[in-house]
């Protein structure tokens, strides 16, 4: 049984590594429609705050996948979420708020 931790790890890391290439390959072939995703109107520059959300949360994504690799999980669950990324997306989505109540005076 302990042998098949390593090749279950390899193997998750090879899918998800190749669910990433072929999000990777569409979105620059043009078949994931991005538009409106950085900014809130075509004629509007990219809104600062939701560049640093979306850079946080796949900065976030890998930390939390790179601290399941070196954790491991137990039982067959998912390790728990570390206090840091939970207070660091969090802060995120204050700033993501908060420049949005700026920008427009209103949340929604």
């Amino acid at each position: 049984m302990g042998n098949l931790v390593p090749i279950a790890t390899t193997t998750l890391v090879v899918i998800l590594f190749l669910f990433a290439a072929t999000f990777a390959i569409k979105l620059l072939n043009g078949h994931i429609n991005t538009a409106g995703m950085l900014e809130t109107a075509p004629d509007r520059p990219i809104d600062p705050e939701r560049l640093l959300v979306l850079i946080g949360t796949v900065l976030a994504g890998f930390g939390y996948f790179s601290y399941g690799l070196n954790v491991g999980a137990k039982n067959g669950a998912l390790p728990d979420l570390p206090e840091e990324l939970v207070t660091a997306l969090g802060g995120g989505n204050l700033l993501y708020l908060s420049g949005k109540i700026f920008r427009t005076g209103r949340i929604i």
